[in-house]
């Protein structure tokens, strides 16, 4: 854990598009800028907090009196103590809801938190690990009350439903490319997975896998040296002027264009 504004000082090009191989929550107590997130960029001001999940690109640009904090940690950390939970977090779980959740009613509770936890982070005293991770279990458990709060009662089902989906796109999206062939793992017929994405997403059921390669795509060119036809080649791509059209049409841009402006922009 470390205090945003020391963070943004000390470590030069943290500004530039990168990935982590950990869990993160960024709590904002003041400044602006942006942050962008798998290149969705969103405003930042005050009693903000983002999350991002291992392997999401992000980058930001932030005014010189921002401050806050940045809490990460690795999977098993979480998993150590309470399990499968940390999967069940809209927020971090789900390529469609916003990684974003704005606080102004409980900016106090939350600043409190972030606080405590980074005195008990800093303290190192008997039994660091557990107080901490309480106080990590604290924070997801409050944002995650508020973030369900956006959810509408009666769409639970549904949700879930889209998350079970989106769960299932994320462990297979390279080698299973057929809607029909997720439904049948969620025992849907695909008709009825269309519509739950239409009604909650506005998007259709193929939709979501595209989005998620094109995703991938992005990182690979981004994060290594692939070609864009080795890129392609990884994510089931045989044609590589296929994947090309494939990629144009989710971006407006080439591979090679979208490799050509992230460099330049370094």
């Amino acid at each position: 854990m470390t205090r945003l504004e020391k963070l943004v000082e000390e470590f030069a090009g943290i500004d530039n598009p990168h990935s982590h191989t950990f869990y993160l929550v960024m709590w904002i107590v003041q400044g602006s800028g942006t942050h962008t997130i798998d290149f969705r960029t969103h405003a930042v001001g005050p009693d903000q907090l983002y999350f991002l999940t291992p392997g999401q690109v992000h980058s930001w640009q932030l005014s010189a009196d921002v401050q806050g904090y940045n809490l990460f940690f690795e999977p098993a950390f979480f998993h150590s103590r309470f399990g499968n939970r940390l999967h069940e977090y809209p927020f971090f779980h789900s390529h469609q809801h916003q990684p974003l959740l704005k606080v102004p009613q409980q900016s106090v509770l939350f600043s409190d938190l972030f606080q405590y936890a980074f005195r008990e982070y800093e303290q190192r005293q008997a039994n660091r690990a557990d107080v901490f991770l309480s106080f990590v279990h604290l924070i997801l458990e409050h944002a995650n009350r508020l973030y369900s709060q956006q959810r509408p009662s009666e769409d639970i089902y549904l949700y879930d439903r889209i998350r079970q989906y989106e769960e299932l796109i994320e462990k297979q999206f390279v080698t299973v490319r057929e809607v029909s062939a997720y439904a049948d793992q969620m025992g849907l017929t695909p008709n009825y997975l269309n519509h739950i994405c239409k009604k909650i997403l506005k998007k259709t059921a193929s939709q979501l896998w595209q989005e998620r390669v094109a995703t991938e795509a992005r990182r690979l060119l981004i994060h290594t040296s692939l070609s864009v036809k080795e890129i392609g080649f990884r994510l089931g791509f045989d044609d590589p002027s296929y994947f090309i059209r494939f990629f144009r049409k989710q971006t407006n841009h080439t591979p090679a264009e979208f490799r050509l402006a992230i460099n330049a922009n370094r």
